[in-house]
């Protein structure tokens, strides 16, 4: 009787052989995962996450979600009620702890919480790449495009310009139909596709300086984009009555986030310097390009 032949493989190798293929397998996907996540990948990656934030829900789940925020402040509001005797308005003011975000070069996530609530949250965009869209109400919008018209006018605006800093800012609110929430869309000056106020568009007769006139206002409504969006639940705040809740910047505010900007850096660096000197040559191209569109512009005038 022949014995049997020996096997042709190893068991015990074969094994060792299937656990190294698997444990490879696992860290490429996990290498080729991360590689997507931060790359062309990315936008959808953060739109995923940003539909999970709702008003209501704890700050540690927005950060379970985005990690922790880069810059945090707070604010001192008004919860609404002077009609009520024997209330003073010291003991009605609650304090607002503000959060932001970077997504990466695409936009700002910023979060307004009360006692790690998230009481509203808003989000711009600042890339041609990052326009999502959002729902307001039954309308659909996409940030950085769809100009300010396409939601039903409800009067309720404010209007900011200073010597840089720009904004414009309404609010729209659909009772139980919208889930008795409050969208705050605008356009903000660091936002993408941004259209600044000007001069000409404010109603004198207001002391405040933060309205437009009607006829101006519905001009700049049928050509200015949304680039911000704020979304907030039952919120009894004062300030929020009048928008002056988000004082020169709704949403990312632009002089805090900017000082992270590598020209900002304190720390002298080869990538920061071929960074200034590449924004400063844009500057000047773009300078260089109006003013040859100027003089043609005065060549043809005097030709006619």
């Amino acid at each position: 009787m022949k014995p049997d032949p020996e096997p042709w493989y190893n068991t015990t190798l074969n094994l060792w052989q299937l656990a190294g293929v698997l444990v490879a397998g696992w860290s490429l996907a996990k290498t080729v995962t991360a590689g997507w996540r931060l790359t062309i990948g990315r936008r959808q990656y953060l739109t995923t996450r940003l539909r999970k934030i709702a008003p209501g829900v704890r700050h540690d789940y927005v950060d379970s979600l985005m990690g922790a925020s880069k810059w945090q402040s707070t604010m001192t509001c008004t919860r609404l009620g002077a009609g009520e005797t024997g209330t003073d308005d010291k003991d009605r003011e609650v304090e607002i702890t503000v959060r932001t975000w970077p997504l990466s070069r695409l936009g700002y996530l910023v979060t307004w919480s009360e006692d790690d609530t998230v009481i509203l949250y808003g989000l711009t965009t600042t890339s041609w790449w990052f326009r999502p869209k959002v729902l307001v109400d039954q309308t659909l919008i996409r940030l950085g495009k769809t100009p300010l018209a396409a939601v039903p006018d409800q009067d309720t605006h404010r209007a900011w310009l200073g010597n840089r800093r720009y904004g414009y800012v309404e609010s729209h609110y659909f009772g139980n139909q919208g889930g008795y929430r409050s969208w705050y869309v605008g356009v903000n000056d660091m936002g993408y596709n941004a259209l600044p106020v000007s001069e000409g568009l404010f109603d004198g007769t207001n002391e405040s300086r933060t309205r437009l006139l009607p006829d101006k206002r519905a001009a700049y409504r049928a050509s200015a984009p949304i680039n911000t969006v704020v979304i907030s639940g039952m919120a009894p705040y004062e300030e929020l009555q009048d928008c002056s809740f988000f004082g020169i910047s709704v949403g990312a505010d632009l002089d805090l986030v900017r000082l992270a900007d590598p020209e900002f850096h304190v720390l002298d660096g080869r990538i920061s310097r071929m960074h200034q000197r590449f924004r400063d040559w844009v500057y000047w191209h773009q300078v260089e390009k109006k003013g040859i569109a100027r003089e043609a512009a005065a060549r043809k005038r005097a030709a006619q």
